[in-house]
């Protein structure tokens, strides 16, 4: 309602503006300078200020503003200039072709100055034949008007350059800051996602993976517009032949040991070493997480028991083997834990289960040990 009251004031104003308009021509110029009839002047004026509307040149450029700018320019200038001509005055007629040019250079953007400046040049040069012809009215002798048209014609390209040289450094303004936007935007979404010492998932991210795995268009088990019959969080089994999800629960063993000894600075490298092994053991469709410390979950896209306990096992022997942290060598283990579901879960249920086999691994562990 409040953008079509406010076209409406505009049209409006652009009405008046082109009647005062008419009538200061009728007023200014004596009888017996007029060539033409009152109602071109009447509904040229406003005609030709109703076309620098929004909307009336979005109605021409069907529905945008950088569209048919070549039969938007024409229509601007051809009632222009025949309203201009009717008045004995063509050589002003570049003028108001550079008034208009720059409206379109706002509109359609810096590549729009060429356009401007042929239908300026053409239209320009039309008038000045009709006028040497005899064709069109002029106030001026036919020598003096066809130097005048030339001087304004010069001046009114070069105001067309500058102002498409403007428009085109608010471009590449604009563009600078869309990309600043878009890399600022990028950089928060990473970061809250994403673990800042590893570069892996965090608990966000895992939970958006487990809803959007990469390369859906929609959360797993869910219609396309991401509401379906499973909940919020939950899984559908379409993820392989098999189907399912699962997870598998890492605790690195040992590692506050490593950190006291070495040093906080050594315990990072050993986390961000020890993800980049779990990381080489994915698949397309799976996800590394670090969910604090010294624990991480690998999430499987698969609800093939065979599969987890595969995986598991990789990841188990590649953690075994030794971490140089800067020269000193050390090794670590790893409680594993595993759970995969077939049926719809939620990631918190995965978790859970995955975390308490871990502890029973662990404590199987401590068991064993004298």
């Amino acid at each position: 309602m409040r953008g079509s009251r406010a076209t409406g004031r505009r049209l409006a104003g652009a009405a008046v503006a082109g009647a005062a308009l008419s009538g200061l021509v009728w007023w200014v110029l004596p009888d017996e300078a007029v060539y033409s009839p009152w109602w071109t002047q009447v509904l040229g004026w406003p005609a030709a200020l109703l076309l620098r509307v929004d909307p009336v040149q979005r109605w021409i450029g069907g529905g945008r503003l950088d569209n048919r700018l070549w039969l938007r320019l024409t229509i601007a200038g051809v009632l222009f200039a025949g309203t201009i001509a009717t008045t004995g005055v063509s050589f002003l007629f570049p003028v108001f072709a550079a008034l208009v040019a720059s409206v379109h250079l706002q509109w359609s953007g810096a590549r729009a100055w060429r356009p401007c400046a042929a239908m300026t040049l053409l239209l320009s040069a039309a008038l000045q034949v009709a006028v040497q012809l005899g064709w069109s009215p002029s106030h001026l002798p036919r020598s003096l008007d066809l130097v005048a048209s030339v001087v304004t014609l010069v001046l009114s390209l070069l105001l067309i350059g500058n102002v498409a040289v403007l428009a085109a450094q608010r471009e590449a303004e604009t563009a600078a800051l869309d990309v600043e936007r878009r890399s600022r935007h990028d950089a928060l979404l990473h970061a809250a996602t994403h673990d800042a010492l590893t570069g892996r998932l965090n608990r966000a991210g895992l939970q958006e993976h487990f809803t959007r795995p990469p390369g859906d268009a929609a959360p797993r088990g869910t219609g396309p517009r991401g509401t379906g019959p499973h909940g919020a969080g939950a899984v559908a089994p379409e993820v392989d032949a098999v189907g399912g999800v699962a997870v598998v629960y890492v605790d690195l063993d040992h590692f506050k040991p490593i950190n006291d000894r070495y040093g906080h600075a050594a315990g990072d490298l050993l986390l961000r070493l020890a993800a980049d092994r779990m990381a080489a053991l994915l698949r397309p469709g799976d996800g590394l997480g670090r969910l604090g410390g010294d624990e991480f979950v690998v999430m499987l896209a698969t609800g093939d028991a065979a599969v987890v306990a595969e995986v598991a096992a990789r990841a188990d022997a590649a953690l075994r083997a030794p971490f140089d942290l800067d020269g000193a060598v050390v090794r670590v283990s790893a409680s594993i834990g595993t759970a995969l579901s077939v049926e719809p879960a939620t990631l918190d249920e995965l978790l859970r289960r995955a975390d308490a086999a871990m502890y029973t691994v662990k404590a199987q562990r401590r068991e064993r040990t004298p």
